[in-house]
Parts: structure tokens; sequence; C-alpha cells
């Protein structure tokens, strides 16, 4: 007989997996996998059948029952119920939100394609032509739809389309369908994104020596079953091309790939390099409309696609003959999920699906991070360096120029610097293009009072807001709050706020003021906005539309552009004093990455860093081009302070409506810890303040828990977890190997 009893995961911060008792009539349909609809404190939720049961962990008669069974086939196999088990098990949140981060909500609600209308006439051919000759003068808005649908017989137009050609409104043709004279046929449109990017022209790709290596070593690996090597590749020095041949030995034979990249804007590239080699390709992220994900989901789920392709939550597409895992600039700090729960890093969770599957997985980086090299150079992990650039290219000079000279110089603040300038006419009136990076958006970053130095700050996050001119408005980079920017100081009423610090807006009217014959585009968050909007900016700059890119980090990695001869850092600056361990890296990283986006054409380019440290670490490394130096300096300072990779840390942070209430359950946690020191070896940081002690209203205390090893950091975490989530006013969040100590 089927199982009477069922464990159900639920997306609820509370709990694990309930037992409930399976009714008769559902006994033999229920498996693993699918949804159910449960009551839960006289509520009805849909979870997730994750375990039949031939006996309950509690008395049967306290069972409530299964409901209903929402879905006709499993939506999780049995492979990816383990994974997000142990991401829920790792990460300290219910099994239940792991499975919900698993699958797109496009999935859940099993979204359909966008359905559209098609007009059609009633009448054809002579029937329709006298009609038409007979409608009244009065009519002739009417005749002229019918007259474009007569013109059209094979055109499916829209209310809307045809409305435009006729030169009359939607309302007339809504007339003409009242009247009985045109219909409106229902038509399901099925919008493939894979399908709405082009692919590269193919190319004869002659391997360098390099490349021939690495390739040769991750061909030997891969027969081993599960390995992991990191592909250390300079800027340029076709990582993707090793990339894309091992994968072909994969698909050839007859299992799957999975693509893992940092950004949605790089997706685009990505699909028209793997487009031009492969014929059965997917692409999943969030950018997607609900329908297309669905329908993305479905192809690689029913084995439809050889390569799936996507950012970090891409780590859980249903992939069933899974045979390698490429993790495309493995550094970056967007593969961690911050918020909601789980907080996975996509990194980590990739490697452990693909232990698992006994598959090959490929990190790959220019800059690669600390814990990743660690691992590599003590031998768990694989390791191949590309130390040069293809086709003979050099990696592009660096120059360095000190802005608080500059500033003194001048006699006045600027962020623009001669050298960078006289650069940018340069490589402009050659016929190059022009990059320009600074990791902050807006216009001004500080709203400053000179009458009583009062700066503007956000109420909920108390931190200085951003003005947006274009919007103009005074904006919480945090919360979203946004303030009128009138201009008159809140406390003493004086209309003379001053704006000071420069974000990509600013940038972007002060290029536009300095170099006017030369079209420009901004890409950050607030451009980019639209589905399309990444691949609009892209292939306007591409095509040379554009001949200068300002950007954020969305334009430091990963993009190739061959005619870009001069890349501009306007601070190198920005993250290199927060509050951070990895504040050093990160500015390293950065730095590095956007620079290798110069001279990757036959041209050569080079490279202008302006900084107010032009002797730290970070900015001396990126601008020779040595990650060694770097990651050997980094590392030992690394080793003595026991933060990762030779320790791990799990940041336990408090937030509550007033300031006492988060201290005081800190504390509470704190204390807990205390208990456990005796029986663990690790050590707890705090109770402190966040450096961001307010954010959206609520005050913030953290505590930071160091341990030499995951089992530690996993047994604190679940002693922990009881006290997670809300309890009364104050919210305990666990984030276990933290990326962000803000």
């Amino acid at each position: 007989m089927p199982p009477a009893f069922a464990k159900v995961a639920l997306n609820l911060p509370a709990g694990d997996a309930f037992d409930y008792a399976v009714p008769p009539d559902l006994r033999a349909r229920l498996r693993p996998g699918l949804r159910v609809r449960v009551p839960f404190r006289n509520r009805q939720l849909v979870g997730y059948c994750v375990r039949l049961l031939d006996a309950p962990t509690i008395d049967p008669a306290r069972l409530k029952p299964i409901a209903a069974i929402v879905d006709d086939e499993p939506l999780v196999d049995d492979a990816m119920l383990e994974l997000t088990r142990w991401v829920a098990d790792y990460y300290g949140c219910a099994w239940g939100e792991a499975l919900e981060a698993a699958l797109p909500a496009g999935v859940r609600r099993r979204a359909t394609s966008r359905t559209i209308a098609i007009v059609e006439p009633v009448l054809q051919g002579a029937e329709l032509r006298a009609a038409i000759a007979g409608l009244p003068a009065r009519l002739r808005k009417r005749a002229a739809v019918l007259e474009t649908l007569a013109s059209c017989p094979t055109e499916e137009l829209t209310p809307h389309q045809l409305a435009q050609l006729a030169g009359c409104s939607v309302a007339t043709v809504n007339a003409a369908r009242h009247a009985g004279v045109v219909r409106f046929r229902a038509k399901v449109v099925t919008e493939h994104p894979v399908d709405d990017v082009a692919p590269e022209t193919p190319s004869d790709i002659e391997l360098t020596d390099e490349q021939q290596r690495a390739l040769a070593v991750l061909r030997e690996r891969r027969p081993e079953g599960f390995a992991v090597v990191l592909l250390h590749g300079v800027t340029g020095s076709g990582k993707t091309e090793v990339y894309l041949r091992v994968i072909a030995d994969v698909v050839a034979e007859g299992k799957q790939a999975l693509v893992l990249v940092p950004e949605i804007s790089l997706t685009p590239q990505t699909i028209r390099r793997f487009k031009a080699r492969f014929a059965r390709i997917a692409v999943l992220h969030s950018h997607l409309t609900p329908g297309q994900r669905y329908e993305q989901w479905l192809a690689i789920h029913h084995g439809r696609a050889d390569v799936a392709i996507g950012p970090r939550s891409a780590v859980f597409a249903p992939l069933h003959r899974l045979g390698i895992v490429v993790v495309d600039e493995e550094h970056e700090n967007t593969f961690k999920q911050e918020e909601p729960a789980p907080r996975y890093h996509a990194r980590d969770v990739a490697v452990l699906r693909a232990q698992r599957a006994g598959a090959l997985v490929v990190l790959g980086s220019a800059t690669p991070s600390l814990e990743s090299f660690h691992n590599a150079r003590r031998g768990k992990y694989g390791y191949v360096l590309l130390a040069h650039r293809v086709l003979g290219l050099r990696m592009p000079p660096v120059e360095v120029v000190d802005m608080t000279d500059e500033i003194s110089e001048r006699k006045r603040w600027c962020f623009l610097s001669r050298r960078l300038d006289a650069l940018m006419r340069q490589a402009l009136e050659a016929g190059g293009q022009v990059m320009l990076f600074l990791n902050r958006r807006g216009f001004s970053t500080l709203v400053f009072c000179p009458r009583c130095q009062h700066a503007l700050t956000c109420p909920k996050c108390h931190v200085p807001v951003v003005y947006h001119r274009r919007r103009d408005v005074a904006l919480c980079h945090y919360c979203g709050e946004h303030q009128p920017a009138t201009g008159i100081c809140p406390a003493c009423k004086a209309a003379r706020m001053l704006h000071f610090g420069v974000g990509t807006e600013r940038v972007e009217d002060e290029i536009a003021r300095k170099f006017p014959a030369y079209p420009l585009a901004r890409m950050d968050s607030d451009t980019t906005r639209g589905r399309a909007a990444h691949q609009q900016l892209l292939d306007r700059f591409r095509s040379g539309e554009a001949r200068i890119l300002i950007g954020t980090q969305m334009i430091a990695k990963g993009l190739d552009f061959p005619h870009v001869t001069l890349v501009g850092v306007i601070s190198a600056d920005t993250a290199l004093y927060l509050p951070d361990f990895r504040a050093t890296e990160r500015t390293y990283q950065l730095v590095e990455q956007v620079a290798g986006r110069a001279g990757r054409g036959l041209r050569g380019g080079c490279v202008v860093v302006q900084t107010t440290n032009p002797h730290h670490l970070s900015i001396v490394a990126a601008a020779q081009h040595d990650y060694r130096l770097f990651a050997d300096t980094e590392l030992d300072l690394r080793r003595e302070l026991g933060y990762p990779p030779f320790g791990h840390l799990l940041r336990v942070v408090v937030s509550a409506p007033r300031r006492d209430e988060a201290e005081r359950r800190c504390g509470e946690l704190a204390a807990r810890l205390d208990a456990l020191s005796g029986a663990a070896p690790l050590e707890t940081l705090g109770p402190a303040e966040c450096p961001l002690a307010n954010l959206q209203g609520k005050a913030r205390w953290q505590l930071l828990v160091k341990a030499p090893d995951r089992r530690t950091i996993r047994t604190v975490t679940h002693a922990l977890r009881p006290y997670a989530g809300a309890a009364g006013k104050a919210v305990v969040t666990l984030d276990v190997d933290p990326i962000s100590m803000l």
C-alpha cells in the first residue's frame, strides 16, 4: 500500500518540514517533488512533498490531511531535493525557502506565454471589397480599417497595429468588431529570449599554446568524474574559447552544461557566443517575463537544451544529465544571494551540485577570489594559468593619476584629470571608443547646507542621500526612500543647498559638455530597468553608435569591445575605505577587471586610474597587472587575522525599531555563543553596531563568528537557527560565509 503520511516543506522561516496525513484518494498519485495544498494554522498554504512516510514522527491522530495535489508531475527530482536540503541545512534556512528559491516564480505559477488579439475581416475577397464600397461616407475610418486588412491579407495585425496603419484609433477597430465586420482571434505568442539574440559570426579560431594546454588539462580531468579546475586567465586570454571547446566535448557525449555568469548584462554576449556553437541553448534570468522563464525552464527540464546560461539562480536549473559547470568571473560577489533567504553562494552550490553529479567544474577569472586561489595553491582544485592575451595582444599599460596633486595644482575640486581628458580626445579623434568607470550612480553623493552644515540624510537609514538630477529627487540607495529636491535646507530653511561628490549621472553631463561631438551612453541600474535595456545599450556601443560608455560595475567585467582604446577609472577609491576586510580585494578586482576592457583589439589601448591613494597595494598591483603580488600580500594578512580562506564566518544581524531593542537581543545571542565557545573552537566579535547602523527604519547590531572550519560554523548556525527570524519586534538574520560586512 502507498504510504499514508508525508513530510511537507513550507516556504516559512520557522520549522523545516511538517508531517501530514495523506488521504486515501491521493496516495496513489503523491510523490516527492510534487506541490501540495495543506492547512497550516487556520490558512491554506502550498508546500512541497519532500518525503513519504510509513509512520509519522508524532501521534497520527494529531495530523491534518493534505487538501490537494497541485501539480501533475514533480517540479523537482530527487537530486534537487537533496541539493536544496543541503542549502537549507548549511545556510540556516527552512527547506521550503530553499525549494522556493530553486523554482522561478513563472514555473510555480505555470505562467503561459503572452496572448494577443489578431484582427481578421469577417468577409473575404470580392465580398469584402463590396462591403467597403457600400459603407457610407460617415464611416470612412471603418472603411480605412477594412481596406488595410484587404491590402494585407497575409499579415497578422493587432488592433493597435491595424489602427496605426489605417490612420485611426483603436476605438474605431473595436467599433468595427461590434458591428460584426471584423473579428478578433486569440494568438499565443511564444517569446524565446534566445531567438532575439543573433549569434556571432563563426570563425576558425586557432588556439594559443596556453589555451591548448588548458584544454588538455580539462579533458584529462573530465574522465575522473568530479573535479574543480581554476582557470586563471588574464583579461582577453581566451577563457571563453576554452569553455566552448570543453563544453562541446560534454554535449557530444549526450550530457548537459551549466554556465553561470555574474551579471544579467553579460547574458546577451554569452548567448551570442554559445549560439554560434550550439543549437540547443536556454537562458534563465530575472529580466525574462514569467512566461519566458517557464518556457526556458521546461526546455531544460525536458532535455531540449544542451546548455543552460544564467546568473546565480540558474544554479538550480533542472539539468538531469549534468556533465560540466562553468562559473565565469567566479570571484564576483553577485554570486552571493543577500536577500531573501537562502543566502547561498552560487559558486559553492555549483561545486556541491557537480560533486553529486560527478561533473567537472571550471572556475574562470582574471582576478580569482582568494578562497579559490588558495584552494588551487594547496591542491584542492586544479589550476591552469593563461598569462597572455590571444593574437599576441599586450596587456594595456596603466597610468595612475594622483588626484590629490591634481586638485592641489588646479586649486579646485575636479573628477576628470587633465591627463584623462587629453587621452580621451586622442582616442576619440583616432576613431577609438572610450569606457569610463565609476561605481556610484546618481548626480551627487552629498547634499549639504553650508550655512548650518546640515547634510541631507534618509530618515529611515540615516545615511546621506544621493541626488538624481534626471528625476530631480534625493534618493536613498538602501531603501529607495526619496525626497523632493527643493534646494531649501530642512534644518535652517536657507535656500542654498550645495552638491558634492560625483555619480555616473554627473559624469555623463560633464562628458557630454566637454565632448559634444561624440555620442555617449550610460549604463547603471537607473538606465537598465527595461527587460531589453542591457542588450540595447551594449548593442549601441558595440555598433559604434555610442563612442563613450559610462557605467558602474556592470561594465567592469566580461565585456569584449575590440574598438575600446581607452578606459578611465574615475575614482578607484570608492570601495577602498569601507569597513570590510574584503575592501582591498574588491578594489583590486574592480580596477584590474575594468582595465581589462582596454586594448582587446589590434589598435591596443591604455588605462588611466584616478585615485587619492596611488601607493595602496590594490592600486599598485592592478597597475602592474600583478595578481601574485596582491594575492601573496593579502593572504599573509588574512592568515594572521583568521579571515577566509584561513577561517570561516557567520554574520548574525539583529534589526529592531529601537536601538536598545537591537542591542539587547544581540547581547542575548552573544551570551548563547559564549556557552558554545567551550565546546567548539570559535571566536565571537561583538555585539557591535553595524557599519550601516540604521536601514529602512530599523536599528542594526551584529555579531561576527569566526571558526577554523565549516563544521563549527554549521554547528553554530544550527544552535542559533531557533532564534532566527522575527522574535517580538527584533529580527535575527543568519548569513553564512558573508560577502558584505556592512
